[in-house]
Parts: C-alpha cells; sequence; structure tokens
C-alpha cells in the first residue's frame, strides 16, 4: 500500500477547491477511483481517506457496538458533514466549505500524509501541534517500541 508522507501548504479557493500536491496524488492507488472521502478528523484538523481505505474504515465503523451512546454520538460527530471528494484531471478537490469550516480553515491549508490518509490543517493549528508535539516525541516512541 502507498503510503502518503510529507506536509504541503495549499491555497484554498473561494468555492472550496484544493490542488493535492502532485506527490500525493501519484500515490494514490487506482482503487481509489481519484476519490477521498473527508471526514472531522482529531486534533481539530480534517481526515481525507482514499475511497479504498474509507471503506475498510467504514467496516470498522459498522462492527461498532451502535447500542452505546458514545459510539452513536462519534459516528454521528465524525460524519454528518462527511463528503465523497473526486478530484478534476488538474487534481483539484472541492472540499464543502461547512466542513472546511469545522477545522477553521480559510484561504490556505496544510496538506499531510499520514501513512494511508491525508490530513487537512490550518497552517496556525498545525504549527501549534508541532510545537506541543516536539517535547514529548520521544517520550511516546519509547512507549511504542521503535
Amino acid at each position: 500500500m502507498a503510503q502518503f508522507l510529507g506536509e504541503h501548504e495549499v491555497p484554498v479557493d473561494d468555492k472550496g477547491r484544493i490542488f493535492v500536491p502532485a506527490e500525493f496524488r501519484k500515490k494514490l492507488p487506482p482503487e481509489a477511483n481519484e476519490t477521498f472521502v473527508v471526514v472531522r478528523g482529531f486534533d481539530h484538523c480534517l481526515t481525507a481517506y482514499p475511497q479504498h481505505v474509507w471503506e475498510q474504515t467504514a467496516q470498522k465503523l459498522l462492527r461498532l457496538p451502535q447500542t452505546e451512546r458514545k459510539v452513536r454520538g462519534f459516528i454521528r460527530a465524525m460524519l454528518s458533514q462527511a463528503a465523497e471528494v473526486k478530484m478534476d484531471r488538474q487534481g483539484r478537490a472541492s472540499v464543502p466549505r461547512k466542513l472546511l469550516a469545522k477545522a477553521d480553515i480559510g484561504d490556505q491549508m496544510v496538506v499531510i500524509g499520514a501513512l494511508d490518509k491525508l490530513e487537512f490543517w490550518n497552517p496556525k493549528d498545525w504549527d501549534q501541534f508541532l510545537d506541543e508535539a516536539d517535547p514529548v516525541m520521544e517520550e511516546v516512541a519509547e512507549s511504542l517500541e521503535l
């Protein structure tokens, strides 16, 4: 499976269109059908799953115990504003403004590779996240035995 790595700052036009960086487009396998499912992510970002990865994630969500209130709330919060986003021939993807607003993304965003998915960040939130993550990276790595 292709792995998405790195970060890119990209503009967002008034219609909510972004250019998916070429480096990421090249790694998108044919089974993704040039399509991402964009959902509210964690840490105040959006998560963009290639379509084939989303199908696997959706199967995991379906196996969660939906009789539990917390699970239902999580699924609702994550999926209520989700969008299926297909790239055009120029590599542009149109992300609904309502979804961009959930991550406070305006006319610029940072797109990062997160192994099997992409994350869309407000640039200031991304910088803050990195500042906070730096001091604990080694401690976390030790507990993960990396």
